[in-house]
């Protein structure tokens, strides 16, 4: 048994206990937790189509690394976040895509523990009603990359109108936006950490393409092949 394998199996088992509480949402529709998640439902249905497959492993390198062991939520991204916190005080997301679609779709954006509950289980749920890769790519499609830039509409505008005719650095320059949104007025700290972003997203994302090699068992990985095409 690979490791990769292993590691899906110990995701699973420690999320159990989330997939049952979120079936207890649904059957009593607790945190209205039935219409969220057939708004989250819909709108993957409607948006993913918007986004080429290629655009998914550069957002998996950038936001969700271990996109392809987990089940709705990173429960090894939580605890290096609290390690982190709690011995050097620096705050880091732990978020997953699914997480960061759901908190886009309900538009909940406070630092609250019922928040990160709710969002955690509606994850959860996604990924039992729907592909990881769609849902990674619907976000694409909805995300807010910056002043007058969101959605499809915004990536078309940073890929010169044409989303498959774009270079490697382009997309992660798209991605990149997603943690240092484009302001109204560019500055050279935010173009600074834009360069730091992009450079980042480079290096892990050909990290997890020499993996994928050796792990090519999981959907996301099997679907998501890219070779620039400029």
């Amino acid at each position: 048994m690979s490791e990769g394998t292993v590691l899906r199996y110990i995701y699973f088992i420690i999320t159990i206990p989330v997939i049952i509480l979120g079936y207890i949402c649904l059957v009593f529709n607790i945190f209205q937790m039935k219409y969220k998640l057939n708004e989250c439902i819909e709108l993957i249905d409607e948006k993913y189509s918007e986004i080429p497959n290629f655009y998914v492993s550069y957002l998996i390198a950038a936001e969700d690394h271990r996109s392809n062991f987990h089940y709705g939520i990173d429960q090894v991204g939580m605890i290096r976040a609290i390690f982190k916190w709690f011995f050097s005080r620096q705050l880091e997301g732990a978020s997953t895509i699914e997480q960061q679609f759901a908190r886009v779709v309900t538009e909940d954006y406070s630092y609250s523990l019922s928040r990160k509950l709710k969002e955690q289980i509606l994850a959860v749920m996604l990924v039992r009603k729907r592909k990881k890769i769609d849902i990674a790519r619907a976000y694409l499609a909805i995300a807010y990359y910056g002043h007058d830039c969101e959605g499809t509409e915004g990536i078309l505008s940073l890929a010169d109108s044409n989303l498959r005719l774009v270079s490697e650095i382009q997309i992660i320059s798209i991605v990149a936006r997603l943690k240092y949104p484009e302001p109204s007025i560019n500055t050279d700290k935010w173009e600074t950490k834009l360069d730091y972003r992009v450079s980042y997203i480079k290096r892990r994302h050909q990290r997890l393409i020499k993996k994928s090699k050796h792990q090519m068992t999981n959907v996301i990985a099997q679907e998501v092949k890219y070779k620039p095409l400029i």
